[in-house]
């Protein structure tokens, strides 16, 4: 691989670490930056002590930014940046979409035009999310059957810029509406000539490091705060993706030409249930779960969301502790049957590390029991209680 100047914004979060942590073992040169204060918060660095991540090791450059800050961006260039990685994003359901339009969009924006006018840069890797693509719509076949979402479904991509959502679906969620904008910015530009860019879009993302998405699920469970499941969950389809696989894709593309000016879904190759994986979760931390027959998951949608809300007003209220996976947006996310196209990633010749999810979340768990994650007493913050 040739030497580069990569520049890995978001560095300090669960996608931004392992990528670090990945160019680092290649050799390579890394510009790691977040918010001041990132890189001194206790969470983090004994979160990049149990992955084997040092910010101080040769090759590693740590510059602090902030996306809404410009003069902090120009910082970040001086050098003859070659690779732009960018993760950095407010990945948080509770928050309002006025704070992740703020972030992710607003802040993403500014540091697209930064980087575009970077003379030294070879290609910009931009994270979005699979979330773009909206609500599934069930094949003619009736709800047990799903199409899967390729690239070619209705995405930022290949929509006309300023359009509020994907064709003939929509976004269930305030993030995916943010993503949805952050994307529609980065491929003006690239059409403009301005950015050389490519796109990747994890599905639900795992691994050592995130006690939140599948992670926020797992402790749910430890903690018994998702006692039952709907007997019909055997119909609804999840997806997921082990970090390592998606700090590998986009390592892998970076590198390739075919890939500028593309979008690549990153999805291992688990074709699995909510009721297989939810109940294969308890079984590895011995907890019980239950079966509820008349139930249906598309009707648990809104007793979930009013959940979400009463545990919201709880803890604004009370001081409750935060319980991750009881949120509007999750509901709305766990609501629904998806199912994502990986065959594009792989037939740019990626070879997925983790294609069984079942293995991954087995070695994730155990991870998390070595760090003291499945104790009784870890509850983690959500990123607005500590950033905002």
């Amino acid at each position: 691989m040739p030497k580069r100047l990569n520049l890995v914004t978001g560095a300090c979060g669960f996608s931004g670490s392992h990528l670090v942590k990945m160019l680092l073992s290649q050799g390579q040169e890394v510009i790691a930056t977040d918010l001041p204060k990132a890189f001194s918060h206790p969470k983090i660095q004994t979160v990049c002590k149990g992955i084997d991540l040092d910010f101080s090791q040769d090759g590693c450059q740590v510059l602090p930014s902030d996306l809404l800050d410009k003069s902090s961006l120009d910082a970040l260039f001086k050098r003859p940046v070659t690779h732009v990685f960018h993760t950095a994003s407010l990945y948080d359901y509770s928050a309002p979409l006025s704070l992740l339009r703020k972030i992710n969009v607003e802040g993403s924006s500014n540091f697209f035009e930064t980087a575009g006018s970077c003379k030294s840069l070879e290609r910009f890797v931009h994270w979005s999310t699979c979330g773009v693509f909206g609500k599934p719509v069930p094949a003619s076949g009736g709800d047990k059957c799903n199409l899967p979402f390729s690239e070619d479904n209705s995405s930022p991509k290949n929509s006309v810029f300023g359009q509020k959502e994907p064709e003939n679906t929509y976004l269930v969620n305030d993030y995916s509406v943010s993503k949805w904008e952050q994307e529609q910015f980065a491929w003006k530009l690239y059409r403009a000539g301005r950015l050389p860019l490519t796109v990747v879009r994890p599905a639900p993302l795992y691994g050592p490091g995130s006690d939140y998405g599948h992670g926020g699920i797992v402790l749910a469970i430890n903690r018994g705060l998702l006692p039952f499941i709907p007997a019909d969950s055997v119909n609804y389809l999840t997806t997921s993706l082990h970090v390592e696989d998606m700090a590998g894709l986009a390592v892998h593309v970076a590198e390739k030409d075919f890939a500028l000016g593309e979008d690549y879904n990153v999805v291992d190759e688990s074709v699995i249930s909510y009721h297989e994986f939810l109940h294969y979760l308890a079984l590895l931390l011995g907890r019980r779960l239950w079966d509820i027959p008349l139930v249906r998951q598309r009707y648990l949608k809104n007793l979930a969301v009013v959940a979400a809300h009463t545990w919201l007003f709880l803890e604004q209220r009370f001081q409750a502790p935060r319980v991750r996976v009881f949120e509007v947006g999750s509901a709305t996310y766990m609501a629904s049957s998806y199912w994502i196209s990986n065959k594009k990633s792989k037939d740019a010749g990626y070879v997925y590390q983790h294609p069984d999810v079942k293995e991954g979340m087995r070695t994730t768990i155990e991870w998390f029991r070595r760090m003291g994650w499945l104790q009784s007493d870890y509850n983690p913050k959500g990123v607005c209680q500590d950033n905002f």
